[in-house]
């Protein structure tokens, strides 16, 4: 649309300038930019622009003295002046009138409303051609008198734009309270959702407060607990607080027990610092983990524990003993004569006697001391011993337990032990590996002794 129609931009702000200049421009007007009021005035003077749109607040000269100075001029008071503003202020419009300002247009302007806007005061710039009738009036407003002096025209056109704003403003209130009203409830669906979510969920989720009381658990937390939300919410929370993670133990009322991993995190609620818990059952997880604990420190034909189990352990019960001032006996037992066994009778009657042997050494030894099979026929004990105990007396309970079992067994063929001992010395900490080496020895010095009886017996009987 080209229109021989002038219009002079007067903003101080060079990217507000040029959005609006591209704006006009597009839509057909010639169009001239000033900085500043004073520099509105000179371009209005040097070249007359059939409409003048002036931000209100700028250096040197604002909008208001620059629309008093255009109406003044009896060259230029027939332009058009259009006040930027964001008419903040009710005043505004009392100032507008004061100046002479024909028109409002609000400050951050819609495209469309500020073309519609131009093309009216064109249109009706147009039809007042004839003349307008003069008024003076005396108002109150804002604490204040005022007297204005302008023309109905200019008056109804101030006002039309102010209604129109008033109209625009309202239009824009609705679509807020619509757009709020719909965000309030995409917020409660959210909020639906996100409890279900919570709700569904098979870990148990807490809010504990800085008082250590429960502000939100979820419907999981009762499975977990053993007890109903009801019975959880705003009672304090009784397990560590620590950040990170952790297992825990729950035990319910019924003296049932359960494992759980938690985890502790730092969070809000509701604007307040608070601890976000969560909580899951691992029970059954903690069980195999303990079971291949077992498995791999656990010799499976006698259900002692292995060369790896005594290893592990064995280093602590040493530390025990020395904490607590005691010494440790460390036995090494080899069986008899296993190898003639295994080829007489079979591997499976070979097996049935380290299982019989492991029995002997359980009635013996203390549940707290460690007994492991080391090797095919080998055995090893670590107990702790007190002052009064020596070796010759836990190596004489052992033997009395193998008599009596051999007293009692149906087989062919008596069960015998070569055993050697070695104890812990309280001053110089001893190593497993040393207690073990210095029992084995003893136990292959008897092992020796018997060998060469046998052979001296055997020698004696020949003869």
């Amino acid at each position: 649309m080209e229109t021989t129609e002038k219009i002079l931009i007067v903003e101080d702000s060079l990217t507000q300038a040029m959005r609006l200049q591209y704006l006009l421009q597009e839509n057909g007007y010639i169009v001239r930019v000033a900085s500043d009021g004073l520099k509105g005035l000179a371009a209005a003077k040097a070249e007359k622009p059939t409409i003048i749109i002036t931000d209100v607040m700028m250096p040197e000269m604002d909008g208001y003295e620059l629309c008093s100075r255009i109406k003044r001029d009896e060259t230029l008071k027939d332009i058009h002046v259009v006040l930027l503003t964001s008419l903040a202020d009710p005043r505004d419009v009392i100032k507008g009138l004061q100046c002479g300002a024909d028109n409002f247009i609000t400050k951050p302007y819609d495209n469309e409303q500020l073309l519609r806007r131009v093309h009216h005061i064109l249109v009706n710039m147009e039809m007042r051609k004839e003349g307008n009738a003069q008024m003076s009036v005396e108002v109150f407003f804002g604490g204040q008198r005022h007297t204005l002096t302008s023309d109905r025209v200019q008056i109804i056109d101030l006002l039309l734009s102010t209604f129109e704003l008033a109209v625009l403003q309202s239009t824009h209130l609705e679509k807020v309270g619509a757009d709020y009203r719909n965000a309030l409830e995409d917020v409660k669906r959210a909020e639906a959702n996100l409890r279900t979510l919570m709700d569904m969920n098979g870990d148990a989720i807490v809010v504990v407060d800085s008082r250590r009381l429960v502000r939100y658990v979820n419907l999981a937390a009762e499975a977990i607990f053993g007890r109903k939300v009801d019975e959880i919410l705003h009672k304090p929370f009784d397990f560590p607080m620590e950040i990170g993670q952790q297992e825990i133990t729950i035990r319910w009322d019924g003296g049932q027990r359960m494992v759980a991993d938690m985890r502790v995190v730092n969070s809000k609620w509701d604007g307040e610092d608070v601890r976000l818990v969560t909580i899951r059952d691992i029970t059954e997880t903690v069980m195999l983990r303990e079971r291949l604990r077992m498995e791999s420190i656990t010799d499976s034909l006698t259900g002692l524990y292995n060369r790896r189990g005594l290893m592990t352990l064995g280093e602590n019960q040493l530390k025990l003993a020395s904490r607590m001032k005691k010494r440790v006996i460390c036995l090494f037992a080899d069986l008899d004569g296993f190898k003639v066994i295994n080829d007489m009778f079979g591997h499976e009657e070979g097996n049935k006697v380290l299982q019989d042997v492991a029995q002997i050494l359980k009635e013996v030894f203390r549940e707290t001391d460690l007994i492991a099979r080391v090797g095919g026929d080998e055995f090893v004990v670590l107990a702790l011993v007190s002052g009064i105990d020596s070796s010759e007396e836990l190596v004489a309970r052992l033997q009395e337990c193998i008599a009596r079992y051999n007293a009692n067994a149906y087989r062919a063929y008596p069960l015998a032990m070569s055993i050697g001992t070695k104890f812990s010395d309280l001053e110089v900490p001893s190593s497993i590996i040393e207690l073990m080496s210095g029992a084995d020895k003893q136990m292959y010095e008897q092992k020796s002794v018997k060998k060469y009886i046998s052979a001296e017996h055997v020698s004696i009987s020949k003869s």
